[in-house]
């Protein structure tokens, strides 16, 4: 058997999420079915982490094996030629380390959400959440630091797990024109955790709630309000420090 690795980027709107499902469109799906179609024989693709309904990827890492010995560069010119136009293989490599997995040897992720605060652009509707109001970027920087460090993210995980403590390590909040860009870098991250986060930073520059709220849902373990996530749209994961 021979080990690959490949870094791909996706357009989630595309797709229903990286995860393989029965009878639906997903990345996992896809990229199996050509693998295998090639390989003549069942190919298993493991990620660094499933990415919901509608989530973008700029650096998704990938490993596979196949019974057949295949050049990575042929391998990756097959794919791409094989798969959608909204998936993209970026690099394609042998993996060497027999230790190496693409999710347990993650050291960081970093995420990336976009925000609208202009008008609403239809164009771009896949690609940023249309806010489309005006954000306090300075009271959401304020509140960001809230996150910074090790906490208990059960507030801001959807049907959470016993243990739900995370490390994060940057928060950073860009503001050019009417797009923000928020930036966040962690160990790990749970079920809807960045899109929960970027909501609460949202309430914050809307005026809704202040830092202290943020505060309080940390050390309470439990939401102040009930607020929905942010919508999948806006989201991408941007970068894997292995």
């Amino acid at each position: 058997m021979t080990k690959y690795k490949i870094t791909i980027a996706y357009d989630g709107s595309k797709y229903r999420g990286l995860q393989k499902l029965k009878n639906e469109k997903t990345i996992q799906g896809e990229l199996e079915s050509v693998l295998e179609k090639l390989d003549l024989s069942p190919v298993k693709v493991v990620s660094s982490g499933r990415t919901d309904r509608g989530v973008h990827a700029l650096n998704q890492v990938c490993t596979f094996e196949l019974k057949k010995d295949i050049d990575p560069y042929r391998l990756r010119y097959y794919i791409d030629r094989s798969t959608s136009p909204y998936l993209f293989v970026k690099t394609c490599e042998y993996l060497q380390d027999e230790n190496f997995h693409p999710r347990f040897s993650v050291k960081f992720k970093t995420y990336k959400y976009l925000i609208n605060t202009g008008p609403y652009d239809p164009i771009r509707n896949d690609y940023v959440y249309n806010y489309n109001k005006k954000l306090n970027v300075t009271d959401m920087r304020e509140a960001a630091s809230c996150f910074l460090g090790t906490h208990d993210f059960r507030a801001f995980v959807v049907s959470p797990k016993v243990n739900c403590e995370s490390t994060i390590f940057d928060v950073t909040i860009e503001e050019n024109a009417d797009t923000i860009e928020i930036h966040i870098t962690g160990i790990a991250f749970y079920t809807y955790m960045v899109r929960n986060i970027v909501a609460s930073l949202i309430l914050v520059g809307s005026g809704i709630i202040q830092r202290d709220s943020i505060e309080n849902m940390l050390a309470n373990r439990k939401k102040a309000l009930e607020f929905a996530p942010a919508p999948p749209n806006g989201l991408y994961l941007e970068k894997i420090e292995y």
